[in-house]
């Protein structure tokens, strides 16, 4: 007879793995879940945090050895007055100094200003790094236009690196050619 308010009274047979086999076995689970964890978040990190902090780091490295910094300063020349239009000619040289950190090769220099313009001729002139290098200039002042106070340039350089470049917005300390201007269209 069946009493089915009893609990059966047979056993069932074990698996064959004891207790301690059983604590063994979810102990090598947790252990390779944790280091799955471990690898998997090291991976994470590399791809999402490392990586790109390299590459910015390494970017940065190459912008400041390609970066390009120059001085500019007048110095004074032999000028030339002329009636019809009345205009000034200034024939004089513009020291470059290089205060950047590489050597800069200037191919030329420009100012296109209402009543003045100013241009060099165009060849390769190689500027170490903290060096100054004079290259010869023609200026042009129309002494209609309104007096200029202040020069602006622009440099067309090549980088060590062959990349060509044009610095816009550069100052020109033209003190001594504004005297002369001044000066020559006073005349």
């Amino acid at each position: 007879m069946i009493d089915l308010d009893q609990p059966p009274q047979y056993r069932t047979p074990r698996s064959g793995i004891s207790k301690g086999g059983r604590r063994r076995a979810l102990v090598l689970v947790v252990v390779g879940a944790f280091l799955a964890g471990g690898l998997l978040g090291g991976v994470a990190t590399y791809v999402w945090w490392y990586q790109p902090m390299a590459a910015s780091v390494e970017q940065a490295d190459q912008a400041a050895r390609s970066a390009v910094s120059v001085l500019l300063f007048a110095e004074p020349g032999v000028m030339t007055v002329h009636t019809e239009p009345r205009q000034v000619r200034i024939e004089a040289q513009v020291t470059v100094v290089n205060a950047g950190p590489e050597p800069v090769n200037v191919l030329a220099l420009r100012v296109d200003q209402p009543g003045v313009t100013l241009r060099s001729p165009e060849k390769e002139r190689q500027v170490a790094a903290g060096t100054a290098f004079p290259v010869d200039v023609v200026v042009e002042w129309n002494c209609v236009a309104d007096e200029t106070e202040a020069l602006v340039a622009s440099v067309s350089v090549e980088t060590v690196d062959d990349q060509a470049r044009k610095l816009s917005q550069v100052a020109l300390d033209a003190a001594p050619w504004i005297e002369s201007a001044r000066a020559g269209c006073a005349g």
